[in-house]
């Protein structure tokens, strides 16, 4: 089977490339949506999360408008709730893994943004990097955030600035996949990907 991992910095697209993945039959495993479930009401993530950030919860339910100004000024906040974070998704993630094997899957996707930073791309056969221009980005970012309120654009260059650079994903990659252009080049990109790596391992 292999092992595809799937990176890219905030709104470079990799979203996108996750569900043409998923509707070319490949199973993906979503840390993002992962993270979205522990830290549900009373999620798993919930208990430790309140210990370390007792403002940021209440009544079991994450307050993510208090954890997010809390990660932006406190400085190793970020790492102080990633380090209760990643252990419960790494849990998560052996389990997709066991399942794909036990099905026979030919290839499958771990769809995580901080792949290399935590070392999971050492679990992979493949790194996929999805990128785009820093503007495009942006321009991504500032649509989402006229949409849901959720965040400004000034805070949105905090934490890319805080993200491995692309430089570096790029020298580490296997694959680079650039987004931005049409939907549908990037479609073609993607189910040639997978049309090779499946039949080479069904070889």
């Amino acid at each position: 089977m292999y092992i595809l991992g799937l990176t890219g910095g905030m709104a470079a697209g990799k979203s996108t490339v996750s569900k043409l993945f998923r509707r070319a039959g490949v199973p993906v495993f979503d840390a993002d949506a992962c993270v979205r479930d522990l830290q549900k009401p009373h999620g798993k993530a919930i208990p430790e999360i309140e210990r370390a950030f007792p403002e940021a919860v209440k009544e079991g339910v994450l307050q993510r408008e208090k954890l997010r100004a809390i990660i932006a000024q406190k400085e190793g906040a970020l790492a102080q709730l990633e380090a209760i974070i990643h252990p419960l998704v790494r849990q998560e993630r052996k389990a997709f893994l066991q399942k794909c094997r036990h099905y026979g899957v030919h290839l499958c996707v771990l769809d995580i943004p901080l792949l290399m930073e935590t070392g999971a791309d050492k679990e992979c056969d493949l790194v996929l990097v999805v990128q785009a221009p820093l503007s495009v980005r942006l321009a991504r970012i500032r649509k989402r955030f006229r949409r849901d309120g959720k965040m400004s654009e000034a805070e949105a260059r905090r934490l890319i600035a805080r993200q491995m650079s692309d430089q570096e994903r790029r020298r580490r990659a296997d694959i680079v996949l650039q987004t931005g252009l049409s939907r549908g080049h990037l479609a073609r990109q993607v189910h040639a990907l997978v049309h090779r790596l499946e039949t080479e391992r069904a070889q």
